[in-house]
């Protein structure tokens, strides 16, 4: 378990105040061997839970991932073999843990899929085949895109809180995505204009680009072992549209004049002219209802004569 740092707010979740852990930012397993040793790993707070479920989501992405990188690229350096590790039942502490390395391998090749299988669609830009096979000797890990676009956030909500002190709350949201060199076109070329870059070399690259006169909103390009990259942005939520309604209200006065009852007659009328349409209505075909040209007040009476005013509320 990670160090207790405090009681404070968790910058995954939001909650306040909850026991606080010290988090990795960018997952501490995932620093390539060619990490220089005195390089800092940043941190942040997190509370208990948020930080075992993306341990939990971290361990499984990294020993699917990393069968799909370059075995010679110094950035994903030791990676490949610890991801074969993990499966290795041979590379167990004890019987136990080998029995659960075997598993992993049996899950993780189970869902392998081949040849034709493999959908064109589906292979995440620069994680495709790169070593020359035709197509029906190649082999495609499955990598669950809901989970890497839980990395993406979290990277995202870690360095807001790391380079601005802040959280992203309401009314701001996070999107990440994953497109090709195409589809970002738009967002690269913003970000070689206007992005500054973050980097834990080799394994890490963020740019960051932020929107003029609110630095909270930005777009967000994150490049992981110089090899692939997964893209957000920032925004804030537009404050819904206010609906109005009206509604008929019968007012029931004590004997003191003061407001003893209310009961709503008609509700979510949409225009106040709507309301008194209602009341024109019933007015119409009930004798025991009228208007006081005196006071400009509609009335209704019950059986016993006492008379009830009727008010248009918003």
């Amino acid at each position: 378990m990670a160090k207790k740092l405090n009681v404070g707010k968790c910058v995954h979740c939001l909650k306040d105040p909850v026991e606080l852990t010290s988090d990795h930012m960018f997952p501490k397993a995932w620093y390539p061997d060619a990490t220089l040793e005195n390089l800092e790993k940043w941190q942040i707070p997190s509370c208990v839970e948020c930080n075992r479920r993306y341990s939990k989501i971290e361990g499984d992405l990294l020993n699917r991932v990393a069968l799909a990188l370059d075995t010679t690229h110094p950035a994903s350096a030791g990676l490949v073999d610890a991801a074969l590790r993990a499966m290795n039942p041979g590379a167990g502490r004890d019987e136990k843990d080998a029995a659960a390395r075997a598993a992993l391998a049996k899950k993780v090749l189970g869902e392998t899929l081949k040849g034709e299988a493999i959908p064109e669609g589906a292979i995440m830009p620069g994680l495709g085949e790169r070593w020359g096979r035709p197509k029906s000797e190649q082999m495609a890990v499955q990598i669950p895109k809901a989970r890497f676009m839980e990395i993406t956030e979290k990277i995202v909500r870690g360095l807001v809180y790391r380079e601005d002190g802040a959280f992203i709350e309401a009314p701001y949201k996070i999107e990440a995505y994953v497109v090709g060199d195409e589809g970002a076109k738009v967002c690269k070329e913003m970000l070689d204009k206007a992005g500054k870059a973050f980097k834990r070399e080799p394994g890490l690259e963020i740019r960051r680009a932020t929107v003029d006169g609110d630095e909270r909103a930005g777009l967000y390009e994150i490049t992981f072992w110089q090899q692939f990259k997964t893209y957000a942005t920032v925004s804030k939520l537009e404050a819904p549209a206010v609906t109005m309604f009206f509604r008929v209200v019968r007012h029931t006065n004590n004997t003191d004049g003061k407001l003893a009852e209310r009961a709503v007659l008609a509700g979510r009328l949409e225009t106040r002219e709507a309301a008194v349409a209602y009341v024109e209505a019933e007015a119409a075909k009930n004798a025991r209802w009228g208007f006081d040209k005196d006071n400009g007040q509609w009335w209704i009476t019950d059986r016993s004569g006492k008379i009830h005013w009727l008010l248009i509320e918003e």
